[in-house]
């Protein structure tokens, strides 16, 4: 069967942990693609803006975007799909999160990222937590928000949540310590509304969804759309959100920093984040296309 859609998860999967890429050998693999009218999606847990910084210099290329864990899909020039909340579930998710007030809270937006001013402090010490945990180099000098902006660029503090009627919330996006991350994923399936589904993105990232929008329905939307079948993708991903969209694809394809489950239920394991996996993949599919054997 012949491939006509690739989509890749980008932290731990196309990015290597200091969020780099080769993006000569990327430029080259988008090249090759074009030509074979290969449609290339990047499916992420992050803002859409958050994905733009990414690959702000392929803004020209025919890139499709499912931002949000799937709540949101756009492509260079528009919106295509937001799967929002309803504000009922809104109010009953931050009914919920008052339980958890260890917990750092940003909610996630069509228009804005919005940070309730008494969690930006908590979320900001646990996100460095984390880069401490990667040995990453940041600027712990700057406020809470700044640093925070660093991957919600459109991060706005908010007093109330009154404001959020004027927007359409997509994703909570919630940060917790390691080592307690699977306790309050527990706490938070049990606590939260049936519709909201809590997933696990790696180092104390929980992300609360609606139930049935995650990455493996966006794609099989936008597949609706192109006329493109499920046999005819391949999907890449090294964390508990990318298995739906793994499980959906012809080919699911977990990273060798991929999490057990993830590793277990995929159809094939390759390389490493920080040695270009993705990339040396994707090569291999290329060969095999020109071969006429995908």
């Amino acid at each position: 069967m012949t491939i006509k859609l690739v989509a890749t998860d980008m932290d731990g999967t196309l990015l290597r942990d200091d969020k780099t890429f080769d993006t000569e050998r990327f430029n080259r693999i988008l090249d090759a693609m074009d030509e074979r009218g290969i449609q290339f999606v990047v499916a992420s847990g992050n803002q859409l803006p958050k994905l733009h910084h990414y690959l702000d210099s392929y803004r020209k290329r025919p890139l499709t975007y499912i931002a949000e864990n799937g709540a949101y899909i756009a492509d260079q020039e528009k919106d295509i799909l937001i799967s929002g909340f309803s504000e009922k579930t809104v109010n009953q998710v931050i009914a919920t999160l008052a339980n958890f007030p260890q917990v750092g809270v940003i909610l996630s937006g069509h228009k804005n990222a919005y940070l309730p001013i008494e969690r930006a402090e908590p979320i900001a010490s646990l996100m460095k937590d984390y880069l401490d945990f990667l040995g990453a180099d940041y600027n712990g000098d700057v406020s809470a928000m700044d640093f925070i902006r660093t991957w919600y660029p459109n991060a706005v503090y908010i007093d109330n949540y009154d404001v959020l009627s004027e927007d359409t919330i997509v994703k909570f996006a919630l940060q917790t310590k390691r080592r307690e991350t699977a306790q309050i994923l527990a706490q938070l399936i049990d606590q939260l509304p049936p519709n909201v589904v809590p997933v696990t993105s790696g180092f104390g990232a929980i992300d609360l969804i609606s139930r049935g929008v995650n990455k493996g329905s966006a794609l099989k939307w936008l597949g609706e759309q192109l006329n493109i079948k499920p046999e005819e993708m391949v999907a890449f991903g090294d964390a508990a959100n990318d298995a739906e969209m793994l499980n959906y694809v012809g080919t699911g394809v977990a990273m060798e920093n991929a999490t057990p489950a993830l590793k277990a239920t995929a159809d094939v394991v390759i390389g490493h984040n920080n040695d270009g996996g993705v990339l040396a993949y994707l090569e291999e599919i290329l060969e095999l296309v020109d071969e006429g054997r995908v």
